[in-house]
């Protein structure tokens, strides 16, 4: 029985460590970037994609799925803000998790 619970585990790990890579994968070029400052932001970080893309590839990496619902305005303001620090995340993808999670309500 436990040994089955490891396996499946042990499985469920493997599949995620894998599909996470994908998270870590070059933005692809289409433009929405383009005119925006390359020193706003470091070169690693998601420039062109939407909050909800920034949600996707920052917090939903540790956390799991929280309905937009599931805090009021105000509280995901403080929460995106300090997990800016703990993501590495630029002010700018902040602002944008932040306006998608407030307009997703």
């Amino acid at each position: 029985m436990i040994t089955t619970v490891n396996r499946r585990l042990a499985a469920l790990v493997l599949l995620l460590s894998i599909t996470t890579v994908s998270l870590f994968a070059e933005p692809k070029a289409d433009g929405k970037g383009a005119n925006r400052s390359s020193s706003a932001a470091s070169s690693d970080s998601y420039m062109g994609l939407s909050g909800e893309e920034l949600w996707s590839n920052n917090c939903l990496r540790c956390h799991n799925i929280r309905p937009p619902t599931m805090y009021t305005n105000a509280q995901w303001d403080v929460i995106v803000h300090h997990m800016r620090l703990r993501a590495n995340i630029t002010g700018q993808e902040q602002r944008a998790i932040v306006e998608f999670l407030k307009s997703a309500k």
